[in-house]
């Protein structure tokens, strides 16, 4: 019986063992995966998060920075994808850009995986996919879906309660691991405080006249399909000096940008504008726009993946978009996004929304403001919407081959520290 006993025992300790083997090797692969893309031929320069926050040099959170040149004087916009890493339209709207960018007055520079941390694991009790996988005439490529939080092999422990600096509001204790919350960061602070200050240091040193925040959001959050951008900024000097947060109307309106924009894309998609609220700190189109004199934007896409009451989170939920939960909640009228779920809210579409979207702010900037102006190009949501009525995947058309002979002077690892020496020539 002992016996019995004792074999029964050890038994259960090698499927113990042979399950934690198979769990630790699917974590490291998630956190050493290695995307690879092509930069298109504007490409002038890449600089590294490290460069703007020394201390973030050899630190998972430590990510490439893309800038593009045109040569001809004009505006500089900024494009921050992947603040939240589980929201990976930002990501691959990031990626299209970058490859397929042509600029010919003023300067572009993007963060393709500005919380490169948190796209190292997936979201704790979700059971999500670590992969999604985007079809092309030259193969299969994969990428991280991620975590909305840095990841906390890099940042722990949480306090009970996040205390935003330089504010004092007081934020839910993870949020101390959330980009979006904890702007305008701090050089000393956290891994995520010193990424934000990263994040502030790139719109202040490189004069940026236009940022730009992508993210995407459930539908049954009421922001979602919106621009956020502020109608008022800090009195900077006021509150430098006494601290006390007074806030007044700028001469250059980012909430007036934002509502042109979003008027003038009512024939494509849903854009709704709102105005970023004085007394929610930390939030990208608050800081931004509070502590340097950058116009500022956050994008939300419907993302149903992130839904509470969703089925299944599958890959094809995640790259299609499709669930028959939140069509029953969509025709109860409990939605605030006209959720289809024949169509769905595919990866497609919400990229296309990101490209577009951020051009419309450049556009409607450019006008009110032609001392910025900004001549750029990359796919519009039309084009991707016109590949797909013709059974074209319509990321996948745009990315490059990073094999290709033509293209490898130009590929480029997305890693938390440089990975050959290509990344010094520009």
């Amino acid at each position: 019986m002992e016996k019995k006993s004792l074999i029964v025992k050890i038994v259960v300790l090698v499927i113990a063992l042979v399950l934690a083997l198979l769990s630790g090797i699917e974590f490291w692969q998630l956190r050493h995966y290695k995307e690879t893309i092509v930069a298109s031929e504007d490409l002038t320069e890449v600089k590294w998060f490290s460069d703007y926050v020394p201390s973030l040099k050899n630190t998972w959170m430590d990510t490439p920075v893309f800038i593009f040149d045109s040569g001809v004087e004009g505006g500089t916009v900024f494009v921050c994808g992947c603040p939240h890493p589980y929201e990976p339209a930002s990501t691959m709207a990031a990626y299209l850009m970058i490859e397929n960018l042509k600029v010919t007055k003023g300067r572009i520079i993007i963060v393709p995986r500005a919380n490169y941390s948190g796209s190292t694991e997936g979201m704790v009790g979700d059971a999500y996919p670590m992969f999604f996988h985007v079809s092309s005439d030259w193969g299969i490529s994969q990428y991280r879906i991620g975590d909305r939080y840095t990841n906390p092999l890099d940042q722990w422990p949480d306090p009970f309660t996040y205390v935003n600096y330089p504010s004092g509001q007081n934020l839910a204790y993870q949020d101390i691991r959330n980009l979006n919350r904890t702007y305008p960061g701090r050089e000393n602070g956290t891994l995520t405080e010193r990424a934000a200050y990263a994040v502030m240091e790139i719109i202040r040193q490189e004069h940026v006249d236009m940022a730009i925040d992508m993210h995407e959001a459930e539908i049954l959050y009421p922001v979602t399909s919106t621009y956020v951008a502020p109608s008022k900024v800090l009195d900077r000097e006021k509150f430098l000096a006494t601290g006390e947060m007074e806030y007044y109307e700028p001469e250059k309106s980012s909430l007036d940008v934002a509502m042109m924009a979003g008027m003038n894309l009512s024939d494509q998609f849903l854009m709704k504008s709102a105005s970023s609220p004085n007394t929610l700190h930390g939030l990208s189109h608050r800081e931004w726009a509070d502590w340097s004199d950058s116009l500022t934007f956050l994008m939300e896409t419907p993302e149903i993946f992130i839904d509470k009451i969703t089925g299944p989170r599958t890959e094809a939920l995640m790259t299609e978009g499709k669930d028959e939960f939140l069509q029953k909640v969509t025709d109860k009228g409990l939605t605030y996004f006209p959720y289809d779920m024949e169509f769905g809210t595919p990866m497609w579409y919400r990229t296309g929304r990101h490209l577009t979207g951020a051009l419309e702010v450049v556009y409607w900037a450019s006008f009110f403001y032609p001392e910025m102006e900004v001549e750029v190009t990359w796919p519009t949501y039309l084009e991707m919407e016109e590949l797909e009525n013709q059974g074209v995947d319509s990321i996948g058309y745009f990315l490059k081959n990073p094999d290709a002979p033509e293209n490898k002077d130009r590929a480029f690892t997305i890693y938390y520290k440089p990975v050959g020496a290509n990344y010094d020539k520009y």
